[in-house]
């Protein structure tokens, strides 16, 4: 709970009317106050939206963030079913009209990681799809499940951004298919182990996968095997199409190599 003294001290500042998030010494604690936001189209994930339309996949459609306090209330709830479920994500410390405070958890973007030097990213890696795969396990599903939106604090994976909610749009089992899928777009491309090294990971990974979802992460490996016939550079072609082209060749290799997982 937050004092009547914290609640006037957020509640009279610009900052996050401006800004939308702002970041606050309290005597609670660190802060992060976080206003309304506008309502978002599935534009913003241009990626995910242009690989559903090519592959004619449902699992990799980003779901609309409605914006406002649908938004808002949405956040919360999720936030607090995943806490209820023991999954690590910021606290909810208070609920208002115009905004919301959580505890602020320091650390930084598990994506980062992905760039070190290569035994450290891919421990990273695997520690992210644990993340996933012990969140499944409770029955549970992230937003928008890309390693920025997972954050690493004194060892730990803590999970944000759910603004959103993909079982208003699909079942529980797409909705964790479509978790790994995104994670495996934010890490294919930018990382800095091996592809081979990456594929065993996963692999081992894949075999302990709930059947559901693992047959809709083969269905989707399938319907992306002929975008790795894209181009491996990013320039001219930017980032968007080599991003695609790495995680359609890992997973079609990965899809052909290991027939008896499916």
């Amino acid at each position: 709970m937050l004092s009547a003294a914290s609640l006037h001290t957020i509640e009279t500042s610009p900052g996050w009317r401006q800004h939308r998030v702002e970041m606050f010494e309290l005597p609670e604690g660190r802060v992060v106050v976080k206003g309304q936001r506008p309502a978002r189209g599935p534009w913003r994930f241009r990626v995910l939206s242009a690989l559903s339309r090519c592959t004619r996949n449902p699992l990799l459609r980003p779901v609309p963030a409605r914006g406002g306090a649908a938004a808002q209330a949405t956040e919360v709830r999720r936030l607090r079913a995943l806490a209820a479920a023991g999954v690590p994500v910021p606290e909810v410390l208070h609920h208002a009209d115009q905004f919301i405070v959580l505890r602020r958890v320091e650390g930084d973007a598990l994506q980062q990681h992905f760039v070190a030097e290569p035994a450290q990213a891919l421990a990273a890696f695997r520690q992210g799809l644990e993340g996933l795969l012990d969140l499944h396990g409770r029955g549970q599903y992230l937003s928008q499940a890309f390693a920025r939106n997972i954050l690493v604090s004194q060892g730990q994976l803590w999970f944000i951004d759910f603004e959103d909610d993909p079982l208003e749009a699909m079942p529980l089992s797409t909705a964790q298919a479509r978790d790994l899928m995104a994670y495996l777009l934010s890490a294919v491309w930018v990382h800095s182990a091996p592809r081979t090294d990456l594929l065993a990971v996963w692999s081992a990974v894949a075999r302990r996968m709930a059947p559901p979802v693992l047959q809709q992460v083969r269905q989707a490996a399938r319907g992306l095997a002929w975008l790795r016939h894209l181009p491996r550079e990013r320039k001219p072609w930017g980032r968007d199409v080599v991003t695609v082209q790495a995680l359609a060749e890992f997973m079609h290799h990965w899809n052909t190599s290991e027939p008896a997982l499916s």
